[in-house]
């Protein structure tokens, strides 16, 4: 049974973030250690709530990292007032806006790219599951552009239908053994959701 009050729910609010999501990213860190001393600079899609930049800003000052960016995409306005951090409202789909934005920082490459992404819901399973993967089919580009040789993704997908081809098209541009697909204990066990992971 549903319940959006469950353990992660009220661990994240103990936690002071602002979605039970973190949980989803710090398990996937945890297991595929995304993050180290070298993360420099990252690109996020689809921040919002930002529990997801909560965690990354505190690894990365965790880390010590010096002179690292945080760019963050979403079609919903965030407003932060954090050193280092950079939010925009940004329809990813937009192939130049996404280039200029990218190129008034100076950067080439991103060590990390990340992914909450989902789109509206209308709650027919066959046009939601359409929408989803054609929604993650428009932003391969960025990975494909912006993502160094030996940089680090990850992306939440739906398994609905398409999930295996779309899983097997990251293989064959990104390489067979550094695709995984991992679903956190945080993910609820009904939802659909699971994450692609892209090791170095």
């Amino acid at each position: 049974m549903y319940n959006p009050y469950d353990f992660y729910f009220k661990k994240a609010q103990k936690q002071w973030f602002k979605a039970r999501s973190v949980f989803k990213l710090e398990e996937i860190d945890k297991k595929y250690k995304i993050f180290d001393k070298s993360s420099k600079y990252i690109l996020d899609i689809w921040c919002a709530p930002w529990s997801w930049l909560q965690y990354v800003y505190s690894k990365l000052n965790d880390f010590k990292i010096k002179d690292y960016k945080l760019i963050w995409f979403d079609i919903k306005q965030v407003n932060l007032n954090l050193e280092n951090v950079f939010t925009y409202v940004q329809d990813i789909t937009d192939v130049h806006a996404v280039d200029q934005t990218i190129s008034s920082h100076n950067i080439e490459k991103f060590d990390i790219i990340i992914s909450d992404m989902a789109p509206n819901t209308i709650g027919f399973k066959d046009v939601d599951a359409m929408k989803s993967i054609g929604l993650l089919e428009k932003t391969v580009w960025i990975y494909e552009k912006y993502l160094k040789s030996d940089g680090k993704f990850v992306i939440k997908i739906f398994m609905w239908p398409w999930f295996d081809e779309f899983v097997k098209n990251m293989k064959r541009i990104f390489g067979d053994t550094n695709i995984k697909v991992f679903k956190p204990a945080a993910c609820r066990k009904e939802s659909k959701e699971t994450y692609i992971v892209k090791l170095k």
